[in-house]
């Protein structure tokens, strides 16, 4: 039956608030706190010597198993297989008090099949082909826009740089967006996919605006809004993957995922080309309105919640309400309701920034990923000059040069499976595993960065498939950079997880809404005859040869660093 096989998704949830239907919950007689998803207590769980005769339960921060709430990009850190939460010092739970409480709601032991871990593998393949599909067209929407700028310019009497805001504007939001959301999805009584449905629904109401939009001023705000609520996908849709599935399984959905929020961007302009060739810029809103439309459609009706501890806390809700008994509760519950807005706002808006400055090696590695990400973008500009300036492509010929990025992801997702099963996973059967083993790919990649530079900007008159070549190259380094440092980061900083990445993403977003505003000017000052983009491309290459240097630095001294990091445990 519909309702009980995709219960918790958002159109039962209207079913049951409508009271058209009713689920009804089991009552467990004992709490299976063994199984509750937080916190997660194993079989590794030891008792802590000095309350040893209270029976209680203490597992360190770090052992948490992989099955706790995960935030917004902890997926990376489940590229080897492990999943790191974002918590604190250590959690004690007095097992006595807690093994005789008839209110606290868990789950129905280890096979329970509401666990999202326990979910059959149609509803699984379901779930992670919706959350592709939903970062792809959001992540779409950054770029869709750039084939139709010159139309843009003439109507709205603007200039490049510009009318460059609505690519910039929705990049840095969307940064925004991430750091806002992801903690928002931790709670118990939001959880995932409330988030995804609401920000995806005015998502799509807002891709209207901005098809109908008479003034620049409110297209820039519209585009602004529209990053924001995208957000989401990139902030949790690899945790709502590690929700599902566990153990080394989870590198090859995670590293899928990646491609598409990467891909995403780069093949962005080849739709839009279509649309602006056939009617006008306005239509690539109307297409993404009805793209939308139709994959909210989709989600409305399929996409369950993934999330134990909102799983958890709707059941918790039903015990309730058929019971007319309040005290029924779960212990993620419990912690949300001790935490105070304060600490919240500290937790999302203040510590990833402290972190930032605190530590070198988030700082390193956030500069390195943010200029990396900023010259990802930079395409945007050097790829017109190229192919229309040099080899008089048309704007849909000029929009199918990007497919380069895509053979590179291509190459790119095997050398990173290679990698995991050569090196890391054989280290970790050992004992042997530190994660500096991971900045070993990134030693081995590295030189892939500038070398695409060089070849993208001095090459390019001799065919016009050597700047296709470079841009290979650019993705098989950058994607497997990106793997590597949020996978080294995770381990570095298991305590802060969340925090880390949020200062990433907002620090990323910030250079990638930045390089486009000032890639033509560059570009422009810097062009000599038959080499427009030679000298600006250059520029970026030495800077990436720079920063190469950041991953054979830590790989040296990063263990050391990570044991002074007042962070690191």
């Amino acid at each position: 039956m519909y309702t009980e096989y995709f219960k918790n998704t958002y159109m039962v949830d209207i079913l049951e608030y409508l009271r058209i239907v009713t689920i009804t919950e089991g009552i467990t007689t004992k709490p299976d706190v063994e199984n509750q998803i937080y916190p997660k207590l194993t079989n590794a769980t030891e008792v802590c010597p000095e309350k040893q005769k209270e029976d209680t339960y203490c597992k360190d921060a770090d052992s948490i198993s992989s099955n706790s709430t995960k935030d917004s990009e902890t997926s990376y850190n489940t590229t080897i297989g492990n999943s790191i939460e974002d918590i604190e010092g250590t959690i004690i739970i007095n097992k006595e008090n807690i093994d005789n409480d008839p209110f606290l709601v868990t789950w129905h032991g280890p096979e329970d099949p509401e666990d999202p871990l326990n979910f059959d593998a149609l509803k699984k393949f379901l779930i992670v082909t919706q959350i592709m599909m939903i970062t792809f067209v959001t992540y779409m929407a950054s770029a869709i826009i750039t084939p139709g700028q010159e139309e843009i310019q003439k109507e709205f009497s603007v200039g490049h740089v510009t009318a460059t805001l609505n690519l910039s504007i929705y990049v840095l939001a969307y940064g925004i967006g991430q750091a806002i959301f992801s903690p928002l999805s931790e709670v118990a009584k939001i959880g995932r996919q409330w988030i995804y449905t609401y920000t995806f629904f005015f998502f799509t109401i807002f891709q209207i605006g901005c098809a109908t939009v008479h003034s620049f001023g409110g297209l820039v705000v519209l585009r602004f809004i529209t990053g924001v609520l995208s957000g989401p996908a990139l902030a949790i849709g690899g945790a709502s993957i590690a929700d599902i599935i566990e153990g080394r399984k989870l590198t090859a959905y995670i590293a899928m995922w990646a491609i598409g929020a990467v891909l995403a961007p780069v093949m962005a302009p080849i739709v839009g080309a279509a649309m602006v060739i056939a009617e006008d810029w306005r239509w690539i809103f109307w297409l993404l309105t009805f793209i939308c439309a139709a994959f909210l459609l989709v989600f409305v009706l399929f996409f369950p919640e993934t999330s134990g501890n909102a799983i958890l806390s709707r059941r918790a809700s039903r015990i309730r309400r058929q019971t007319g008994d309040d005290r029924y509760y779960t212990l993620q519950e419990q912690k949300d309701s001790s935490i105070k807005l304060s600490e919240f706002l500290i937790m999302t808006f203040y510590r990833p920034f402290e972190m930032i400055i605190k530590e070198p090696i988030i700082l390193a590695f956030d500069v390195y990923i943010s200029v990396i990400y900023g010259a990802l973008y930079l395409f945007f500009e050097s790829i017109p000059i190229v192919f229309v300036g040099i080899y008089h492509f048309t704007l849909m010929e000029s929009s199918v040069a990007f497919l380069g990025f895509l053979v590179g992801c291509a190459i790119a997702y095997p050398i990173l499976i290679i990698f995991l099963n050569k090196v890391i996973y054989p280290a970790h059967d050992n004992g042997t595993f530190v994660p500096e083993k991971f900045l070993l790919l990134a030693m081995s990649v590295a030189w892939c960065l500038p070398l695409s530079q060089f070849l993208f900007g001095w090459a390019a008159s001799v065919h016009w498939i050597i700047p296709v070549i470079a841009e290979v190259f650019f993705i098989i380094a950058v994607w497997n950079l990106f793997q590597v440092t949020f996978s080294y980061l995770a381990f570095s900083f298991p305590n802060h997880v969340a925090s880390v990445f949020a200062g990433n993403g907002v620090m990323r977003s910030t250079f990638a809404c930045a390089f486009p505003l000032f890639g033509q000017a560059m570009f422009n000052n810097l062009a000599i005859d038959g080499y427009p983009v030679g000298w600006g491309s250059t520029i970026v290459g030495f800077v990436t040869i720079g920063l190469s240097l950041i991953p054979f630095i830590l790989y040296k001294y990063g263990a050391s660093l990570r044991a002074k990091s007042k962070f690191h445990n």
